[in-house]
């Protein structure tokens, strides 16, 4: 195995055998984080400015499917 996600695993092994699927929805959850020092509140401001515009805008989306991730579910 790889050290891609495990639903990314399982859609591996889907392809390699005819007739299987992978159920949507989740059983495990990959998380992502972004920490900054106490104090800094301006860093954390333009962060959460900046992780909210780079969903809205559409650029996880489309670096996820570039990076040919499947089933990801954005938050």
């Amino acid at each position: 195995m790889s050290s891609r996600p495990i639903k990314q695993n399982l859609f591996a092994i889907a392809d390699r055998l005819p007739g299987s699927r992978v159920l949507e929805g989740r059983f495990s959850v990959d998380s992502f984080a972004l920490g900054l020092p106490k104090g800094r509140q301006a860093g954390l401001a333009y962060a959460r400015r900046f992780i909210e515009n780079v969903k809205a805008e559409g650029l996880v989306k489309s670096a996820a499917e570039k990076a040919g991730v499947r089933g990801a579910v954005q938050e």
